[in-house]
């Protein structure tokens, strides 16, 4: 038959091709499209949990090199405040007046300052990457279990509102 011979649809109802055996146990139907919708239903929920640990794990190594990145402006920084301080002390040797040499080591000054906030925000950062592989790591220990007992599961997973309490 070509495609040309094909009739169109005209109806709604599901065309039945075959009758299912009567000793099937499986409920109504014929239970592939329920198999089907379950096993799909258990791969979502597969591919969510695997997405939700990749997330995280992401978000780690992000926040360290970010970490990185602040630690290394810091260092940045440091380097020009020295530059700064020297440029202060060559001023005050050269008899610059006292205004332009003090604007240079109140610049340097709050530079300084600036660090330990650098420093402070570098720590945070370090801090929450370790937070999150932290709960990459204990979201697989308790959830990997689950999922692989899930996918392993020779029946279909029941539909995820029956689990739902709300």
């Amino acid at each position: 038959m070509s495609d040309s011979e094909l009739t169109p649809v005209t109806s709604s109802r599901p065309v039945t091709t075959s009758t299912p055996p009567s000793d099937r146990t499986d409920g109504p139907g014929d239970g592939t499209g329920e198999a089907l919708t379950g096993a799909g239903g258990a791969l979502a929920d597969a591919v969510r949990f695997g997405i939700v640990v990749a997330q995280l794990a992401i978000a780690s190594v992000k926040l360290a090199f970010l970490s990185e990145r602040v630690r290394a402006t810091y260092r940045y920084v440091e380097d020009c405040a020295r530059s700064v301080d020297r440029l202060a002390d060559q001023a005050a040797a050269l008899n610059v007046d006292r205004d332009t040499v003090g604007e240079h080591r109140d610049a340097a000054t709050v530079m300084r300052a600036v660090l330990e906030e650098a420093e402070a925000m570098a720590q945070a950062t370090e801090d929450l990457s370790t937070l999150f592989q932290a709960t990459a790591d204990a979201h697989e220990a308790d959830y990997g279990p689950v999922a692989e007992a899930a996918d392993a599961m020779p029946v279909e997973m029941a539909d995820r509102e029956f689990y739902s309490n709300r």
